[in-house]
C-alpha cells in the first residue's frame, strides 16, 4: 500500500478475473455505448505539503497525448487550486462538460452530500471531465478519515452522463491513503468508504441496462487480499484483463513514487449492470517533456501512472 509520508502528514496536522457468482452482461450491439475512461492521480499537492512544479505539470498534462481521445477523464489529487483550474480550462475544448473539484465549495453541484465542511483545510481533489453532457452531478464527502486525510473533504464525485441519449453513470473517487497517523486503521476506513459508494449507488436504483463505472485511486494493491474485499464492497467486477505496465505506482521506473510497487488505480464496472463483454484496464507509462523541481529533472507527469479502461 502506498504510504503517506510522515512529513506530509505532520505538515497537514500543522497546517484479476471476475469474482464468483457474477455473470457477464454483454453490451447489446447498437444499444449500450462503449465508454473509454481515463483515471489519473496527478499529484497536485499544495506546495506546503510537497507539491512539485504543479503549474508546469498542469500545462504538460493538458497537452499530453495520453489525455486525448477518451470519453471521460477523472483526475485525483487536483488539490492545488490555480494549477488544477488551469488544467481543466486547457482541456475544456476536448472535454467541455466538467464538474468542479470535489469539496472546494458547494457551487456548481446539483447536490452536496455527506460530511462536507467549508472549514476543511483542503478539498477532495477529484474532478470529472467529459466529452458528453453531464445531466446530474453530486459531490459526496466521506466522514471518519484518518491521518492527513481527516483534514480534507475527500469523497467521491458522481455524474450521470447523456451519451447520445443513453444514461451512463460514473463515480470517481480517491479513498483513504495509508498514513502512520491512522495507526493501522487505513483498511477499515477504506472499507467504510467503499460501503458508502455502494449504499449511494444502491439508493439510486439505476436500471440494469445502464452502465455504472467506479474509478479512481482506490489505494488498494491488486496483489493484496484487500483487492477482493474492494470488489465485494463496491459490488464491482474485476476487468477481464489487465494490460500495460504491471503497476500504477512503481518507484523502480518513476522517481516521483516511493516505497514498493503497487497497482492502486482502477476503472471498474458495477455488477448487475450492462457492461462490455471484454473490459481491460491498461496502465500507461507516458514520458513527459523534461521539467525541473529543486534541482532535479523529471520526465514523468506524476507519481501515479494513468489507467485507461476500455
Amino acid at each position: 500500500m502506498k504510504t503517506l509520508p510522515i512529513t506530509l502528514a505532520a505538515g497537514a496536522l500543522l497546517a484479476s478475473g471476475f469474482t464468483s457468482g457474477s455473470p457477464a452482461y454483454a453490451a447489446p450491439s447498437g444499444g449500450t455505448p462503449t465508454i473509454e475512461v481515463l483515471s489519473h492521480n496527478v499529484q497536485m499537492l499544495p506546495p506546503i505539503l510537497g507539491g512539485k512544479a504543479n503549474a508546469t505539470r498542469a500545462d504538460l498534462i493538458a497537452t499530453a497525448d495520453y489525455v486525448k481521445g477518451h470519453d471521460v477523464v477523472v483526475f485525483q489529487e487536483a488539490f492545488d487550486n490555480r494549477p488544477s483550474n488551469t488544467l481543466k480550462s486547457r482541456l475544456a475544448t476536448q472535454y467541455p462538460y466538467q464538474t468542479p473539484v470535489l469539496g472546494r465549495s458547494t457551487s456548481g453541484w446539483d447536490e452536496t452530500l455527506g460530511a462536507y465542511s467549508p472549514l476543511a483545510p483542503e478539498d477532495g481533489g477529484v474532478t470529472i471531465l467529459s466529452k458528453w453532457p453531464i445531466a446530474h452531478k453530486v459531490q459526496y464527502v466521506y466522514s471518519g478519515g484518518c491521518g492527513a486525510d481527516a483534514l480534507s473533504n475527500k469523497g467521491f464525485v458522481y455524474v450521470q452522463l447523456d451519451v447520445d441519449g443513453t444514461p451512463v453513470h460514473v463515480v470517481g473517487t480517491h479513498v483513504q491513503a495509508e498514513d502512520p497517523l491512522c495507526f493501522g486503521r487505513g483498511a477499515a476506513v477504506r472499507a467504510e468508504q467503499f460501503a458508502t459508494i455502494d449504499e449511494f449507488l444502491d439508493g439510486l436504483a439505476i436500471p440494469s441496462d445502464e452502465q455504472v463505472i467506479v474509478t479512481g485511486d482506490l489505494n488498494v494493491d491488486r496483489a493484496s487480499p484487500e483487492y477482493t474485499d474492494l470488489l465485494a464492497a463496491t459490488d464491482t467486477v474485476a476487468p477481464t484483463s489487465y494490460d500495460g505496465h504491471p503497476f500504477s505506482w512503481d518507484p523502480t521506473t518513476n522517481p516521483l513514487a516511493t516505497g514498493g510497487q503497487e497497482h492502486l488505480d482502477y476503472v471498474l464496472h458495477r455488477r448487475g449492470h450492462v457492461r462490455p463483454r471484454v473490459w481491460t484496464n491498461t496502465v500507461l507509462t507516458p514520458t513527459s517533456p523534461p521539467w525541473e523541481y529543486a534541482g532535479t529533472t523529471y520526465t514523468d507527469y506524476a507519481d501515479h501512472y494513468p489507467v485507461a479502461g476500455s
